[in-house]
């Protein structure tokens, strides 16, 4: 294999070849759009969902965007519009929270008075579910779920967990992928960003028949960040206002393969550490005279203990193991879920290393709680039609994948192999999307993008902010310092207050400023506590 160094600069190589390439086709401008324009049909869903002033809309788009008008068929978008809480009233901001694969209507229901507090109060928040998500074109890779859960179960989720890992997670992806193929490859080909960012445009687009100017307000977190910038490529002149929150690196993703998680995670748990012994007896894993570079220390050593031998919790057969694998989900979900979670890993590693098997039971819960909820609402296939779609890389054979394999794994000492699965299967890939945005992300926007970003966000640091910042002219980016992905998982006022400021007024904060975070995750406090110190949108 190759030194890291060289790899690196092959890799970086590739990368700016494929983009200018595509930049020099420019096919996804020349697809035809219905200029004809149809209101959406909104539905007072108040007293059934629970939240006054709130909203289900219907709107037809396109299903291809490749055929002519006359030879297409529409797809039905479901939409929930919550109300704006203050005047005058600004129009609407369109949002998408991440997966990709997750349905916005869910998350926007249950987050509203952090999405208005986030714009301002002025805005009606329009939450569109991309094709992909939810009810909107659901596919099913496995029509036995027989087949899916064992190969689910053999499938190792670290690359690293021991010497057939990798081939074993070539092989089990490689399987999924040719199902996808042979069961989804239509619906499969119609659900790539570039699709979702015409949708989004047609629902800017319908807006304006209730009376908005047809200029695209958006917040997106996460993949919503791909998404974003996916937008101010496309229509860069149609850009109002976007604020990106968790940013994509998104040259890296539009490869499928991402360098970002991998450098964030010993990051963030260094910054988990420093918190806890800050914290003393409110951390379970706090020890008079230890350090936070010891306590990391130890955490990895329990780690690697699990790869060797995992530990079995408790004297009898039925008493749960504890597996790599298991370590790093349980540490990679709550460091993302920051101030919801951080403060129960602390009690599930405590409990491994002190084989206390009830609090082990009762933390492992407490620590996986949250996404255990949206499982019903997360279709695995869906998410992955959706990233591999937008994927470029494709490989034959182990050896197209070693190198950056190796790569990635050597960033850091600390969960740097836990998310190369999925770029495996995005490298297997058979599905070809209709369309795909493959140019190199370069806009400058009617006004510019507001990017934020931590240095502390374990999946999408603020290295992703810094190279937007790059492609999208006059963006400005604010960092924040709190412990989570995304300043939903880690709020802070003065974030908040930024964000605001920017949706209602075209504020933006001076390039340099630095957000704390008003609560660290042993505080026991949260998002409801943050908005309470901002105040009520």
């Amino acid at each position: 294999m190759f030194p890291k160094t060289t790899f690196y600069l092959a890799l970086n190589a590739c990368l700016n070849l494929a983009a200018t390439a595509s930049q020099a086709s420019s096919e996804y401008i020349k697809y035809p759009e219905n200029s004809e324009k149809v209101a959406i049909n909104w539905t007072d869903a108040s007293s059934v969902l629970g939240r006054p002033d709130t909203y289900l809309g219907k709107l037809a788009v396109p299903l291809d965007y490749t055929l002519p008008q006359s030879k297409n068929n529409t797809l039905t978008l479901n939409i929930l519009k919550v109300k704006a809480t203050k005047e005058p009233k600004l129009g609407s901001v369109l949002t998408n929270w991440g997966g990709p694969g997750l349905p916005a209507t869910d998350w926007l229901l249950a987050q509203a008075r952090y999405v208005l507090a986030m714009t301002g109060g002025q805005y009606d928040i329009i939450g569109p579910d991309p094709r992909g998500t939810g009810t909107t074109l659901p596919v099913d890779c496995y029509k036995d779920e027989m087949e899916r859960m064992v190969a689910t179960l053999r499938t190792p989720t670290r690359t690293n967990s021991s010497e057939v890992a990798l081939g074993a997670v070539w092989s089990y992806t490689k399987q999924y992928a040719a199902r996808c193929f042979q069961n989804e490859a239509v619906n499969g080909s119609l659900m790539s960003t570039a699709f979702v960012a015409r949708d989004f445009m047609k629902v800017v687009d319908a807006l304006t028949v209730e009376g908005e100017d047809g200029f695209l307000r958006y917040w997106g977190i996460s993949y919503g960040t791909y998404l974003g910038q996916v937008l101010a490529a496309m229509f860069p002149n149609r850009v109002e206002r976007m604020m990106l929150d968790g940013v994509l690196n998104s040259l890296e993703y539009q490869q499928g393969w991402e360098t970002g998680p991998a450098a964030s995670a010993p990051v963030a748990l260094r910054q988990f550490t420093k918190q806890c012994i800050d914290a003393g007896a409110s951390c379970s894993l706090f020890r008079p005279n230890l350090t936070a570079d010891a306590l990391y220390d130890h955490i990895h050593s329990l780690s690697e203990e699990a790869r060797r031998v995992p530990i079995v919790m408790g004297p009898n057969v039925t008493t749960d193991i504890v597996t790599y694998e298991k370590i790093a989900e349980a540490s990679d979900t709550a460091l993302r879920m920051g101030l919801a979670s951080g403060s129960y890993l602390a009690g599930y590693l405590n409990s491994i290393m002190i084989r206390d098997t009830p609090e082990y039971n009762h933390t492992q819960y407490l620590v996986n709680r949250s996404f255990i909820v949206q499982d019903a609402a997360i279709n695995a296939d869906n998410t992955q039609l959706i990233r591999c779609s937008d994927a470029m890389f494709r490989a034959d054979e182990l050896t197209d994948i070693e190198e950056r394999v190796q790569y990635i794994t050597e960033l850091s000492d600390w969960n740097s192999d836990y998310i190369i699965g999925s770029y495996i299967m995005c490298s297997l890939w058979k599905v070809q999307a209709k369309e795909r945005y493959e140019g190199d992300f370069k806009a400058k926007t009617r006004k510019p993008v507001l990017l934020i970003g931590s240095p502390y966000d374990v999946r999408t640091p603020i290295s992703g902010a810094y190279a937007a910042n790059k492609t999208l002219e006059e963006s400005v980016v604010l960092q924040h310092n709190g412990l989570g992905h995304t300043v939903m998982y880690s709020p802070g006022a003065c974030a908040i207050t930024a964000t605001a400021a920017y949706f209602v007024n075209g504020t933006m904060p001076e390039e340099g400023t630095v957000c704390e975070q008003d609560f660290g995750i042993f505080s026991g406090k949260g998002l409801n506590e943050t908005l309470d110190l901002f105040g009520e949108p």
